[in-house]
C-alpha cells in the first residue's frame, strides 16, 4: 500500500478514535450522573439516566463497528490481519502514527478504568437500594392485616401499624 494511502486510512482510523473517545468520556458523565442520582436517594430521575447510560452505549456500539471497519482497512498494509489492536498496529505504522495510536490507548484504557469503577460504585448502590426496598417491604408485610381472614375462616378486622410512606423510594 502507498504511504499516502496509508496514511490517509489511518487518519481515518485516528478520527473515528477519536470520535470514539468522545463518545466513552460523555459515557462515563452519563455514568457519573447516574451516581449522583441513585446516590440523592431520589428516585425520580433513575430510569432517565439508566436510559442515558443505554443510548451512550448504543452509540458507543456503532461507533465501534465503524473503528473495526478502519483496522480491517489498514492492517493488511501493515502485515496484520484484520482484527488487530491499536497496539499491534502502533508498533507496525511507525511514527508518528505509532505515537498517535499509543496516545488512544491509553487514553481509553484510562477511561474504562474510570468507567469500571463507577459502574461497580453504581451497581453497589443499585444493591443497596433494593435492599432498602425490601426492609421496607418486609416491614409492613410483618403488620396485622385489615379485613384479613382467621384460621377458622372467619373475618377479621385489626388495624395495620402505622407506617409512613416516602412515595419517592
Amino acid at each position: 500500500m502507498s504511504t499516502t494511502r496509508a496514511d490517509e486510512r489511518l487518519s481515518q482510523l485516528s478520527q473515528t478514535l477519536w470520535r470514539q473517545r468522545a463518545q466513552v468520556e460523555l459515557l462515563l458523565y452519563r455514568l457519573e450522573v447516574q451516581q449522583m442520582v441513585l446516590a440523592s436517594g431520589r428516585s425520580r430521575w433513575i430510569d432517565q439516566s439508566a436510559r442515558d447510560v443505554e443510548d451512550a452505549i448504543d452509540d458507543l456500539r456503532t461507533e465501534e463497528i465503524l473503528r473495526a471497519a478502519h483496522v480491517a482497512a489498514v492492517a493488511p498494509g501493515y502485515g496484520l490481519g484484520p482484527d488487530a489492536t491499536l497496539s499491534m498496529l502502533a508498533d507496525a505504522a511507525g511514527e508518528p502514527w505509532g505515537q498517535i495510536l499509543r496516545d488512544h490507548q491509553a487514553t481509553f484504557l484510562s477511561l474504562i478504568g474510570s468507567i469500571e469503577s463507577v459502574s461497580r460504585d453504581n451497581k453497589e448502590l443499585l444493591a443497596k437500594g433494593l435492599r432498602d426496598t425490601q426492609d421496607f417491604v418486609a416491614q409492613i408485610g410483618d403488620g396485622p392485616r385489615l379485613d384479613g381472614y382467621a384460621p377458622n375462616g372467619g373475618g377479621t378486622r385489626s388495624l395495620a401499624r402505622p407506617t409512613l410512606v416516602d412515595w419517592d423510594v
